[in-house]
This record gives structure tokens, sequence and C-alpha cells, in this order.
């Protein structure tokens, strides 16, 4: 290794000198620390100058990873990729149609609790009814009733008028 001479070290000290006060230290060119601090200096350039080329190697690697392009080396491994993709979809499908299995069930459950209640509250009404049913000589059931006045008359799907003030209504075998 060749020596420095007074002039290249005298112009090294003031190359230190002038890079420590661009970052606001002050120090003269006389210092014996600035060699030091230059040496630090370069390596730590050294570093970050390496340290962005393994980063723009990085991003350029990332860049061309495409995670849609799957490349299988050994025979097999696509039919098991594919097998696996297949039985994820079939586990969600299977989740969410049991989801809506549960849902429809109890929405069944409060639907039918509620014609329950509707029978129970109507069951006065519907045992009268089955009183007056009586059976034709065709073998249908019927129900004479009498003729609402005004607006309060249900249209019926089949009936038989039997006079001016009785309707019969056919509710089936």
């Amino acid at each position: 290794m060749k020596a420095m001479t007074d002039k290249e070290r005298r112009e090294l000290r003031e190359y230190c000198a002038l890079l420590m006060r661009e970052y606001g230290f002050e120090f003269l060119p006389t210092e014996p620390v600035l060699p030091s601090l230059y040496i630090v200096h370069q390596e730590m350039k050294r570093a970050i100058e390496a340290n962005q080329a393994i980063a723009s190697e990085i991003i350029t690697a990332s860049s061309r990873i495409n995670p849609r392009v799957f490349n299988f080396n050994h025979p097999g491994e696509a039919w098991k990729f594919q097998l696996a993709t297949a039985v994820k979809w079939i586990v969600v499908a299977g989740i969410i149609a049991l989801f809506i299995a549960i849902g429809i069930w109890c929405w069944s459950i409060r639907r039918d609790l509620g014609r329950a209640r509707t029978i129970i509250a109507s069951r006065d009404q519907l045992s009268e009814l089955t009183k007056r049913a009586r059976k034709g000589e065709n073998g249908l059931f019927f129900i004479d009733l009498i003729e609402a006045k005004g607006d309060s008359a249900q249209r019926f799907r089949e009936y038989v008028r039997v006079n001016k003030s009785t309707v019969r209504i056919f509710i089936g075998n």
C-alpha cells in the first residue's frame, strides 16, 4: 500500500471538513478524526448503493411474479392443485348452502308458528262451519250460508246460488 503525501492528506482533510459542513458539523481541516470519518462515510455510501441495487433487483423480480401462472415440475401436481381448488370451492359452497338452509328452516318454523296461531285463533269459527257442512247427493260437501249485505261478501272459487238469500260453497269430498 502506498503512503499518502502531505498534499493528499491535506486534500483529504479539506474534503472531509467540506462533507461535515454539508451535514451541519464544523470541523477544522487539521482535525485528526476527519480521515476516519471520511472512511466511515465512504463505507456507508457503498452500503447504501449495495442496498439500492438489491432493492432494485427485488423490485424487478417481484414485477415478474405472476400468481396466476403456476409451474408444475412433477407429474400429478396439476391434478392435485385442481383437486385442492375444487375442494375449496365445494367447502365454501357447502357453508353458504348450510347458512341458506338454516335461514329457510328458521323462516319456515316462524311461518308454521304463525299458521298455528291463526288456526288456534279461528278454531271456534271453523268448528261452527264444520257443524254446518253437509254432504250432497253427488258426494261433495257443502255449507249453506246466508248472503252478506253490502261489500262484505268475498269472492269464492266455486259456489252455487241456491235461492235469493243462500249461496252454496263447495269445499271438497
